[in-house]
């Protein structure tokens, strides 16, 4: 999850997922952002069906999975239907049923989390996995705004175990950063 939209969750939990995937593991992909859902699109794979009907009872786990044409080993669980008050689903019984029989039935379950503030929902999700990665844009979250989010998760008992920071550019960083690693490959010293 992260603090805000826009953050890069989205691409994050996919290349977790992917490098899961390639690494031999039976990885299973959750777009738990059912307000906005992109996971669908970047594999293009139906959204007809998928976590909002397992939530609410409709389908079983098996009937919602659609396997990647790019990634051997990756299942894709789509946000499915907007429902009304995605909230209301993740607080009932049927996420902790998906993620127990989810997680029997692959090595890693991901869930790509909708943002933590002005909404409820990624912290019924954090709560309930064994551990959640915060998402950082690189040069636009705020430190404020990420120290609010960290809290709030915090106080629904989430376990955070790290940070991942996106959208990094080098030639911004403080310091000769991108002079320490190179960048200006081709020229000589004067002109980098």
């Amino acid at each position: 999850t992260s603090s805000t939209p826009g953050e890069g969750k989205s691409t994050s939990a996919l290349g977790l997922a992917i490098v899961l995937a390639r690494l031999g593991h039976r990885t299973l992909l959750i777009d738990g952002d059912m307000r906005s859902p992109s996971v669908h699109e970047e594999l293009e794979l139906s959204n007809k069906k998928g976590l909002s009907n397992y939530l609410s009872g409709q389908e079983s786990l098996e009937g919602l999975l659609q396997e990647t044409a790019t990634q051997e080993g990756l299942i894709i669980m789509p946000a499915g239907p907007p429902p009304p008050n995605p909230a209301e689903l993740f607080s009932g019984k049927g996420l902790k049923r998906l993620l127990a029989e989810a997680g029997q039935n692959f090595d890693y379950v991901i869930f790509d989390g909708p943002p933590v503030l002005g909404l409820a929902d990624a912290p019924l999700i954090s709560s309930s996995a064994e551990a959640t990665i915060f998402v950082v844009e690189a040069r636009s979250t705020k430190m404020r705004t990420a120290e609010r989010a960290v809290r709030r998760l915090q106080a629904t008992q989430a376990f955070v175990i790290g940070t991942v920071l996106t959208k990094f550019d080098p030639r911004y960083a403080s310091s000769n950063y991108g002079e320490y690693y190179g960048y200006g490959y081709g020229q000589n010293k004067a002109e980098a």
